[in-house]
């Protein structure tokens, strides 16, 4: 154990475990979402998933430390406006339009580091992100034509934005990784998810399918996936961990070429390489950024 510790600290591969981790289990969060919304409305949806994080959480949280004004912003934009945002829009627009859209949300946040929090940022960093993001775009659409709809692709666009706002008050916390603060942000938007579930019918059906893929959201994709989405942040920053989010609509294609015996296409596999060209470029800055601090 000390072993991996001292691998970790030193900033080698290790450190990144825990964010592909939470990639593959926000990536499967798809197909499980798919069988929830079946039997759940959205709102209630989402509460009833945070609640159960929430249960989780609980027994092995030391310190409710639910005054954290960062907690709740945190919880906020993080939980409540994220989902809110997103199951709103594939009311009106398509999932791929939606997930293109959402995987915008690492490039809008090089974009927001720089305005807002003066970090260095160059041409390579906008040159990957972007050379990513077209990566990502050209594996969901697989070759189709991106078809407009504009209250949907709004709220999409808002979801992106959310998750760029959670970042940014997430890292102002102390021990963002650590358990209790994992716990506060998960109170919080559980409590400002209630007045949105309770907007739409919130009975409960226990269709086998749907609950345990209720139960896998709740304890493998919200409480442990925020605990390792945090600690990724507090080991590689939160610019790499946020580039990730790029790999999730990845290992959902991938999941279902294995699962669902979907075909493996020309578009899967540019896009796939462009994303890794990109992700390397904007590698490529951080070096660069550094060995001019240097200099």
């Amino acid at each position: 154990m000390e072993k991996i510790r001292a691998l970790v600290r030193t900033g080698t591969y290790v450190s990144y475990l825990p964010v592909v981790i939470v990639t593959i289990f926000w990536g499967a969060s798809f197909v499980a979402t798919k069988y929830v919304v079946q039997s759940y409305f959205p709102f209630p949806a989402a509460l009833y998933r945070f609640i159960i994080a929430l249960a989780v959480l609980f027994p092995i949280t030391k310190k409710k430390k639910i005054k954290d004004i960062n907690a709740f912003w945190s919880g906020f934009w993080g939980i409540t406006m994220y989902f809110v945002f997103e199951n709103t829009a594939l009311k009106y627009t398509s999932p791929t339009n939606a997930a293109v859209i959402v995987s915008s949300a690492p490039l809008l946040y090089v974009l927001f580091t720089h305005l807002f929090h003066r970090t260095k940022t160059n041409k390579l960093h906008y040159l990957g992100s972007l050379l990513a993001f077209l990566g990502v775009a050209l594996v969901i659409l697989n070759g189709r034509i991106l078809k407009l709809n504009p209250l949907g692709d709004i709220l999409a666009f808002g979801s992106a934005i959310a998750w760029v706002l959670y970042t940014h008050y997430v890292i102002k916390m102390k021990d963002i990784s650590g358990i209790d603060q994992v716990f506060s942000i998960t109170f919080w938007g559980v409590v400002t998810l209630i007045p949105f579930a309770l907007l739409q019918d919130m009975s409960i059906k226990f269709e086998p399918k749907s609950f345990i893929s209720l139960i896998y959201l709740g304890i493998i994709c919200s409480a442990v996936g925020y605990v390792l989405w945090n600690k990724s942040i507090e080991l590689i920053g939160d610019r790499k961990t946020t580039n990730f989010i790029y790999f999730i609509p990845l290992v959902t294609v991938v999941s279902e070429i294995l699962l669902m015996g979907s075909k493996l296409t020309v578009y899967n596999v540019l896009g796939v390489t462009l994303l890794i060209i990109g992700l390397y470029t904007f590698e490529r800055g951080e070096e660069y950024g550094k060995e001019r601090l240097r200099d």
